[in-house]
């Protein structure tokens, strides 16, 4: 049941990038209608059918169309259809129905086996076009055409059946090695967003630590009266152990951004920064309206960055995809947290949206579930478009007593 399961699951495979399939529902249903009419001519014309050459016309052409649904079901009514109707020509007498290598059988029969390679795993494709030569070709050598007409009829036929089987696997390998180069490039373009993340929040932890080891330092000399030994070796042992992290952190940092990335020395945005931000984006055109609370309590340095970032980043893709939209930026307090939101109208001019690469939302998203929130990005139903991050409150508290 588990190989039958698969091969019913078969469908036309979707084209990279589009979500649409492959093979387009139009073209077999021009070609069904093709194949239809020239067996309907063709059997009409031909003796001892009469009306029957109608029906037989409607069964060749019909697993044609259902191939583009069930790849495995129309090459199985496409079988089953020409030994019942070689069968009913050898009993008729008929010379023109139960030759398979005629165009107009062989034109449903290319049709469908194109399909089946081209929905196929290799080894499928192989018996199909096993089952196929086999069971109509024994119907084939019972139609009492003379040997030389018989073999080069069937060497015609079976080239054909190839070809299609070629040509549709060909495709299936060109797809197939177009996911994997997407996937990768995918899979390279995270791993470059999370190694930008991981060396800006390098940047804020390493200046909190940096803090810690100073104020370690200097504490036995700025208490009043000193403090005790055991004391002083606690504050040394602290600065030590701050001193060290900072060290590892460095070389951390230094792998991430490889021999060739020269290390970046000013300080990392935060909220505080937005208006500085805002008022960019503005003077490229954007009207940009704000309503940037006070969050309470006040969001860590690392999540006051991610905020940054993600309304850094939403209205850079507001100036390249929907240039001179109204825009609305909404930073505070949330029903779970830190609220980040950021929509905005549709394009004032339309048409001069630019495409992208998604890199942005990729970011974004990143960032969040590094903190542990939740994000969603969508359009709207105004035709906009909004950007939605959620900072829970346990990642983004302020520890008490304010900073390290």
């Amino acid at each position: 049941m588990g190989v039958l399961g698969r091969l019913r699951g078969i469908r036309v495979p979707d084209s990279p990038g589009t979500g649409r399939p492959v093979a387009r529902r139009g073209t077999f249903v021009a070609a069904a209608g093709a194949v239809l009419v020239v067996d309907a001519l063709m059997l009409v014309t031909g003796p001892d059918f009469g009306a029957l050459a109608v029906v037989a016309a409607v069964l060749l052409a019909g697993p044609v169309l259902l191939a583009w649904y069930r790849p495995m079901a129309g090459w199985a009514a496409m079988v089953v259809v020409q030994v019942l109707l070689g069968g009913m020509g050898i009993v008729l007498g008929s010379p023109l129905m139960v030759q398979p290598w005629l165009i107009h059988q062989l034109l449903a029969q290319f049709a469908v086996m194109y399909v089946v390679a081209l929905s196929s795993p290799l080894w499928v494709t192989a018996g199909a076009f096993a089952v196929t030569t086999a069971a109509v070709g024994a119907v084939a050598a019972l139609l009492g055409v003379d040997g030389q007409r018989l073999a080069m009829g069937m060497l015609s036929w079976v080239l054909a059946l190839l070809v299609a089987v070629v040509l549709g696997h060909a495709r299936r390998a060109m797809r197939l090695s177009t996911l994997r180069v997407a996937e990768e490039l995918g899979r390279r373009r995270l791993l470059e967003e999370r190694s930008r993340i991981a060396r800006e929040l390098h940047d804020v932890v390493a200046h909190h630590m940096s803090v810690i080891a100073v104020q370690a330092a200097s504490a036995p000399y700025r208490i009043e009266g000193g403090v005790g030994e055991a004391a002083a070796r606690e504050f040394a042992a602290i600065n030590a152990a701050a001193r060290e992290s900072l060290r590892d952190m460095r070389h951390l940092l230094g792998a991430l951004r490889g021999s060739g990335e020269a290390a970046r020395t000013e300080p990392q945005p935060s909220l505080a920064d937005l208006g500085r931000l805002v008022e960019s984006v503005r003077r490229a055109g954007v009207p940009v309206e704000t309503a940037i609370g006070d969050p309470v309590p006040s969001p860590s340095p690392v999540a006051s960055l991610t905020a940054y970032r993600i309304v850094q980043e939403a209205l850079s893709n507001v100036v390249r995809h929907a240039p001179g939209a109204r825009t609305t930026v909404t930073v505070g307090d949330g029903a779970g947290g830190l609220t980040v939101i950021v929509e905005n109208e549709p394009p004032a001019r339309p048409g001069t949206a630019a495409d992208g690469s998604g890199l942005g939302l990729i970011g974004m998203r990143e960032r969040v579930a590094a903190l542990g929130g939740g994000f969603t990005a969508g359009a709207t139903e105004g035709g906009g478009f909004a950007v939605r991050a959620e900072l829970p409150w346990e990642s983004v508290a302020a520890p008490p007593g304010g900073d390290a």
